[in-house]
Formats: C-alpha cells, sequence, structure tokens
C-alpha cells in the first residue's frame, strides 16, 4: 500500500481549514442566540403592548411584533427546509463486473492506494475523470462512500498507464481524510448561500405578510435590517471558510499527484498532463462540428473515433510528434505560445498550475513503473458499443427540427482538412504572421530597410520574437487590469521577482517600455520583408499586383478599427436585455438603443454594398441580413420581449463582425499567397 508523508505545509492548510469551519459555528451559534433574543424581545414586547392596553392597533402591533420574530428565527434555519438533488443525467452508469479489465485494474489501484472500492461507476463523454459523492447533513460524521466518474473523451486520448495514473489521483482523493474537511465545507457553503441568495420564497412570504396590514410595516423593516446584518457578517465568514478550504484543496491535489506518482512514475503523469488540454481541443472541435451543422441535423454514430483523427490532426499541423499514435506533447510545445513572465498566486483556485504539478513531479522523479503504452480504449470490454450508447446520448438531447443524417469519419475528416487549409496560411513563412499582423505603414514613403534571404526574414528567432511580443503585452493588459481593480490579490511575480499589487500600474508601464523596442523590431522587419519582396514582384513584372495586395490588406485593417466599434455598441446597449430590469427602464433604455441601432444599420447597408466585402458574403449572410435590415422591430411590445425579433437582430449582428473579420483574414492570406508564389 502506498504511503505518502504527509508535508507541514498540508497539514498547516487542513489546520486552518477546520479552525475556519470552527469559526463559522461558532459565528452562527452566535448569530442565532442573537436572533433567539431578537424573537423573544419581540414576544415580550408584544405581551407588554397588549396587557397595557388591548385595542385592535395594540393587536396588530402585537402581532406584527411576534410575525418579526418568527421571520428572524425562519432566516436563520430556513436552509434546514431546503433538499438538494443530485443531477446525474450527463452521466451514465456501468456495471463494472462486465468490464473485466477495467474492474481488475481499479481493484488494483484500491489495494495500492488502500481505500474503497467506488459505490458507483460512472461514464461520460468529457475529457475528465472526477470523484464526487452525495454530500448531506450526515455524511459530515458518516463513512460516506464514494463515486468514480471516467470520461470516455480521456479515455480514448490516454495509454493505459497514463488513464491508471490519473484514476490513481482520483483514487488518492478517496483516501484522504481530508475530504471529511471538504464535505463540512460543502455544507457550510450549502448553509451560507441559502441565507445569502435563496431568499426569493422567502421574502415573498415576508411581503405579502406586511401587505396584510399597514401595521405590519414593522415587519419589513426591523426584519430586513436584521438579515442584512447577519449576511454581512456571513459574506466575511464564507471568505474565510473558503480561502483556507482552497489552500487545503491545491495542497490535496499535490498529495493525489505523490499517490499517482508513486503508482505508476513520473513520466506517465506528466505525459497526460501535457497531453490532456490538447484532448479537450479536439474533443470541442468535433462537437463543435455537428454544432455548425444543426441546421442540416448531421450527427455521428461515434463522436470518438472523430476526435482521436481531430487531435493527431491538431498535433500534426503543428509539428508535434505522433507515438503510440498519441501526440507525445513537449513542454517546449505547450511554453512555444506562452511567453508569460507573470505569475499570479490566485487564493480562489482550487487547483494548482500544470506547471506547478509538472515541477512537483519531475522533483518526486520516480522511474515508471510497468510500462503499459496500449490505448486506454482496451480496458473496455466492447468500446465501439459503449462510445456510440455515450454519443447516442448527446445527440438524443439536441432537439433537430428535421430529420437527422449521419456522418462517419471519412467525411468528417475530409471537412476538418478542408476548413483548416481554407483557415491556414503558406508554411513558407515560419508560422511568422499565423498570430502576428503587420502594423500599416505607408507604402509610397521611402524607408529604411534591407533586402534580405527569406530564411533570415522568417527565422525561428523571429517568429519567437513574435510569441515574445504577444505574451508581454498580454502581461501588461492583465497588470492594467489589476490595478483598475485588484480584488484579493497583494503580491504577483514578475520575471522572478515579487511585486505588490499597488506596483501593477508602474510594471506594466515598464513592460509596455520594454516591449516598443522588440516592437520596433518587428516594424522593421516588416519594412524589409515588403521590399524585399517588392524586388522579387519587379522581377517578374508584378510589383502592381503586389502593392494592390498589400493595400487591400491595410484597407481592411483600417475597417475592422474604425467599424467594430458599431458591432461593440450593439452589444452593450443591448446588455439590459438579459438582465432584471423594470419595465420603465427597458422602454427608456430601448429608445437608446433605437438611436445605436440606426448606425449600425447603415454600417451593415454599406457593408453589404461593398465589393471589398463580396468574397466574404454568403447566400445565408445576404439573406438573414436583408431581412433584418428591410423591418422595423420592436424588440420588446406589452412588457414583454419578442424572441423572434431579437434573434433576427442577433443573427446581423454576428454576421457584421463575421464578415469584419473573415474579410481581413480573407485580405490577409490573398497577399501571403500572392507572396509565397514569389519565393524561390
Amino acid at each position: 500500500m502506498v504511503a505518502i508523508k504527509v508535508s507541514s505545509k498540508f497539514k498547516s492548510h487542513a489546520t486552518r481549514a477546520i479552525l475556519s469551519i470552527v469559526l463559522f459555528v461558532a459565528v452562527y451559534l452566535l448569530l442565532f442566540a442573537v436572533a433567539i433574543g431578537v424573537g423573544c424581545l419581540c414576544g415580550y414586547l408584544a405581551l407588554q403592548l397588549i396587557i397595557l392596553k388591548f385595542s385592535f392597533i395594540t393587536a396588530a402591533i402585537g402581532i406584527g411584533l411576534l410575525a418579526v420574530g418568527f421571520f428572524i428565527l425562519y432566516f436563520m434555519i430556513k436552509f434546514v427546509f431546503t433538499r438538494n438533488t443530485s443531477n446525474y443525467s450527463h452521466l451514465t452508469e456501468i456495471d463494472i463486473k462486465d468490464e473485466h479489465e477495467l474492474h481488475q485494474m481499479i481493484q488494483e489501484l484500491v489495494n495500492e492506494v488502500g481505500t474503497r472500492f467506488p459505490k458507483r461507476i460512472f461514464i461520460s463523454p468529457e475529457v475528465n475523470a472526477s470523484v464526487f459523492y452525495d454530500s448531506n447533513f450526515w455524511s459530515m460524521f458518516l463513512p460516506i462512500r464514494k463515486n468514480l466518474h471516467i470520461g470516455l473523451g480521456l479515455v480514448n486520448t490516454m495509454t493505459v498507464s497514463e488513464l491508471k495514473g490519473i484514476v490513481a489521483h482520483e483514487f488518492g482523493h478517496f483516501s484522504q481524510k481530508s475530504m471529511k474537511v471538504g464535505s463540512f465545507v460543502y455544507n457550510v457553503n450549502k448553509v451560507i448561500h441559502n441565507i445569502l441568495y435563496d431568499n426569493e420564497s422567502y421574502n415573498d412570504a415576508l411581503n405579502s405578510w406586511a401587505k396584510s396590514s399597514n401595521y405590519f410595516v414593522i415587519v419589513i423593516w426591523i426584519a430586513t435590517y436584521f438579515n442584512q446584518f447577519v449576511q454581512f457578517i456571513l459574506k466575511l465568514v464564507y471568505k474565510v471558510v473558503n480561502v483556507n478550504y482552497l489552500g487545503l484543496s491545491r495542497e490535496m491535489e499535490f498529495h493525489a499527484d505523490a499517490i499517482a506518482a508513486h503508482i505508476v512514475g513520473s513520466k506517465p503523469m506528466i505525459t497526460s498532463m501535457l497531453r490532456i488540454d490538447l484532448s479537450s481541443k479536439a474533443h470541442n472541435t468535433v462537437m463543435s462540428y455537428y454544432d455548425e451543422h444543426f441546421e442540416q441535423a448531421i450527427v455521428t454514430e461515434n463522436i470518438f473515433p472523430q476526435q482521436l483523427f481531430a487531435l493527431n490532426f491538431i498535433a500534426e499541423t503543428n509539428k508535434i510528434a505522433i507515438q503510440n499514435n498519441l501526440p507525445n506533447v513537449t513542454e517546449e510545445h505547450s511554453e512555444r505560445f506562452n511567453k508569460s513572465k507573470l505569475v499570479i498566486k490566485n487564493q480562489w483556485d482550487s487547483h494548482p498550475s500544470m506547471n506547478d504539478r509538472i515541477a512537483a513531479f519531475k522533483n518526486l522523479d520516480i522511474p515508471q513503473k510497468k510500462p503499459d503504452y496500449r490505448p486506454a480504449n482496451v480496458l473496455f470490454k466492447n468500446i465501439d458499443a459503449t462510445q456510440q450508447k455515450i454519443s447516442q446520448k448527446i445527440f438524443a438531447l439536441v432537439p433537430y427540427t428535421e430529420k437527422t443524417t449521419t456522418k462517419d469519419l471519412k467525411p468528417f475528416s475530409s471537412d476538418l482538412e478542408e476548413k483548416y487549409l481554407k483557415a491556414k496560411y503558406p508554411d513558407v513563412f515560419n508560422s511568422y504572421y499565423d498570430n502576428y499582423n503587420v502594423t500599416p505603414f505607408d507604402l509610397q514613403a521611402s524607408h529604411n530597410y534591407q533586402v534580405l534571404p527569406e530564411e533570415v526574414l522568417f527565422s525561428a528567432e523571429i517568429t519567437e520574437l513574435v510569441y515574445g511580443v504577444n505574451s508581454q503585452l498580454n502581461d501588461s493588459n492583465i497588470l492594467k487590469s489589476i490595478a483598475e481593480n485588484p480584488h484579493d490579490l497583494k503580491t504577483f511575480d514578475y520575471d522572478g521577482q515579487k511585486y505588490k499589487v499597488s506596483e501593477a500600474a508602474s510594471v506594466a508601464d515598464k513592460i509596455i517600455a520594454e516591449t516598443k523596442k522588440y516592437k520596433d523590431a518587428l516594424a522593421q522587419n516588416d519594412l524589409d520583408i515588403y521590399h524585399s519582396f517588392l524586388k522579387k514582384s519587379e522581377q517578374k513584372n508584378l510589383e502592381n499586383q503586389y502593392k494592390t495586395y498589400y493595400e487591400n490588406y491595410f484597407t481592411a485593417d483600417q475597417m475592422w478599427e474604425s467599424q467594430i466599434g458599431a458591432y461593440s455598441d450593439m452589444v452593450n446597449h443591448f446588455a439590459f436585455a438579459y438582465q432584471t430590469t423594470p419595465f420603465d427602464q427597458i422602454n427608456t433604455k430601448m429608445k437608446t438603443f433605437y438611436f445605436t441601432e440606426k448606425g449600425f444599420k447603415n454600417a451593415l447597408a454599406n457593408m453589404l454594398n461593398d465589393p471589398f466585402f463580396e468574397d466574404a458574403i454568403t447566400e445565408t449572410i445576404e439573406k438573414d441580413c436583408l431581412h433584418y435590415l428591410n423591418n422595423d422591430f420592436l424588440y420588446f411590445s406589452n412588457n414583454v420581449y419578442i424572441d423572434t425579433e431579437i434573434n433576427s437582430k442577433n443573427s446581423a449582428v454576428e454576421h457584421y463582425y463575421y464578415l469584419l473579420q473573415h474579410n481581413y483574414f480573407l485580405k490577409k492570406k490573398q497577399l501571403l499567397e500572392f507572396k509565397a508564389a514569389l519565393f524561390n
């Protein structure tokens, strides 16, 4: 049985979490005692008032005071009467006895970890695995058997060793006595959440009682102010409880990781962790494909072969090696696009960062045990039938209006490859333009430039410079946001140095200043590229076409900058419709929106009639936009939103955004393809 020594940090967080729960209990009991005192005082005053002089008025006020006492006490204990039901509709339970190899693996892990066999085992289409249980009042005191959830999207993209390590991690949670603290925190949060937010029926009852007589207004006044006092105190306690528990939760993840590493070794844990984001991206690619084909009612019998194809296709297009029919994602690749030097330790994170977890696995450096590179799908007796069952469950929930048509792997893979080719830029530029847009410059002006060979203009170093600039700009934007709204952050690290949150703005300015020289280097490189390829185009008498493509690209860039504001205004000025807004305010805001819409309709109409956009306008886009432009919609009438009109408006707004974005992409791609044809 694996025995992992609990670190002093783990013990410290566990102690804090337990003390915070004790704090909640003490505060709640104190508040409850105050509520009882207020209730008794209200009862005493009501009795004395009636004894002093019995009349209709004193009786009414006395009843009102008694009601105050009742409502205050009920407010403190109403969580007892709420019922919580867990929804497992997205999960499918399996009989583990029918899955011999999976059962055997789980039993071995149970023995090695030293825990109990899961109560129930569920599968889903997700790229995930988890442990969960029905937490209620008694689960805080009695041993509760946990359930295991395994996502087939995860199984489909892991080796046996990797899946075994992931499940071992979950069983590491099974064995943690500190999970009992989680049960306490869960129930504490339910109590606090009920008191803070689940008050609709309570407020209805309070208002209904108060409206029955003017003498009962005192009910609302006293009860409301007392309840607000209780909520203020509990919000402070909620923060203390959860901050301390989330600190423990992160340590529990490290502890479960250590258990898993001792069972399968450090390597499978690292490789699975590095691949899981790509597995999720592949799964989302498949699901997005069928979302896009909703109107055609296209489905598939089995999404998982398509997920595996998408996984390896994405890997190959990103130059990631395939081993054992799975991408071998390295740290170098995962960090290639992220050159961030900013590290923010968020006290509200329940899990450590991937980098911290990988560093911990490396520090353990446990050799791999009994490597099994077979696909994890072999653990299921009839994986195809199981995958089809889960796939059918996904599509059964979709409200198709037409008869469904089934697509298998071949047309899906063809469509994915075609979509990729349409969206990609020529390979000859070494990904220079993939995440970088040229800042427009004056094509007629004289520039300082050098005519350089392609291997210099599009070197690995210059592409890395693009990723570095993008990451630095992102870091500066994050720090500006922190400076404006620091929340509960106190410190952050940048480039290995710790700073106070009060220094966020100055560090952001420093980053922008440092970035300028790199942006200037990229701008100079763009001038060198322009003139180097201008020489090539002149040699082939294509310089006029070459300049036209550049002009079109820069025009599309200027249009994006000048016209994207109309899209933002439409979205922002209609946001009130998706919030709880009083009727009188809706009518006022609608008048403002109608004015915004006038300008937007003009911009959209001009776009549809502009030959510059004709390559991006499809038949569907034109039809939807003309329908919207040819109607004067109200969106709100007789105190009711008109969904059909709102949907028509939303489609036109999204089409407008797409046309701006896609036209920019097309003009950029046309330029790059022309330049690629000029290569030696």
